[in-house]
């Protein structure tokens, strides 16, 4: 059982030490996007969701609405330590 405790302090310290070594990133931009679920308007929807993912941005979350769905999209970027307010 101890030895049990031991390894699992041992693999949290090792995932916290890896934490604390991951650049601090900032969310910079954030974009919404309605995809409509028809034959005429998705490509519209998908053209710019496909560019802001081109250009940096990342899928936070998705919500389904009546007739499509929203996408959620962020850009994050490394914090400048030096202007923290």
């Amino acid at each position: 059982m101890e030895k049990e405790n031991d390894s699992r302090i041992e693999k949290l310290e090792k995932q916290i030490q890896k934490l604390k070594k991951r650049p601090i990133k900032k969310l910079t931009k954030m974009k919404f996007v309605g995809v409509v679920f028809e034959p005429e308007k998705y490509k519209t929807g998908e053209a710019e969701i496909n560019d802001a993912l081109s250009n940096g941005f990342e899928v936070i979350r998705d919500f389904q609405t009546g007739s499509g769905i929203v996408v959620t999209l962020g850009k994050w970027e490394k914090e400048n330590k030096a202007v923290k307010k």
